[in-house]
């Protein structure tokens, strides 16, 4: 995520190669976290805005069970970092369908404050017709359960190449989807974290 939003080499630079990172980890090896370590994170953002001159949040994930934004504490957390003038990009959701619309019930998605990105196929690659792009079917879309309309835009998602931390890493030892990548320390992975940063760097890159 980080290299798709600030990385610097050769032909896998990521959109805002200038942008700095700091990184904070919540998710462990197996991809998984604790509502509460999300949480925490966002506090800590927000402790520490001003030192490290942070200006946007992203937040590839998602919780696992349904909400509201009016009570969930994720939402309480995102929105601190936002109406500190932080902000905030979140990933849609892996889980939508080409048959219609998934709704978008999971936080942080779901707040209408953050900017939800949902991930585009850009089929046609650089220089093409546009046209050519579309959403990507298992993008989540349509309504929160508080009548909210996500995502709020799209970016490219499917097929991305980024570096990876090495092959002993999980994703080097999964492959991704082209396992042959993993040696030269990239990765080709699909899906709504993947198109967040993209939008995050760009928001940066503005700021």
């Amino acid at each position: 995520v980080a290299s798709l939003a600030a990385g610097e080499l050769r032909d896998h630079s990521g959109l805002n190669p200038r942008a700095k990172i700091v990184s904070v980890d919540v998710i462990d090896d197996n991809g998984r976290a604790n509502t509460s370590d999300v949480i925490r994170a966002c506090d800590w953002i927000l402790a520490n805005k001003d030192q490290y001159n942070i200006r946007v949040a992203n937040l590839s994930l998602g919780a696992s069970g349904q909400s509201t934004f009016r009570f969930d504490p994720l939402n309480r957390a995102v929105e601190r970092l936002w109406f500190a003038g932080i902000t905030v990009v979140v990933s849609a959701g892996n889980y939508g369908n080409a048959s219609g619309p998934s709704g978008v019930p999971l936080s942080p998605a779901n707040d209408p404050f953050v900017i939800t990105v949902g991930a585009v196929d850009s089929k046609g690659g650089p220089g093409s017709n546009a046209s050519k792009d579309d959403v990507a079917p298992w993008t989540a879309y349509g309504y929160t359960n508080d009548g909210f309309r996500k995502p709020d835009v799209g970016a490219p998602g499917r097929y991305m190449i980024a570096a990876i931390p090495g092959p002993n890493s999980t994703i080097g030892r999964q492959g991704g989807q082209n396992p042959a990548l993993t040696a030269t320390g990239y990765a080709q992975l699909s899906g709504t974290s993947f198109a967040a940063p993209l939008v995050a760097a760009a928001a940066a890159a503005l700021l």
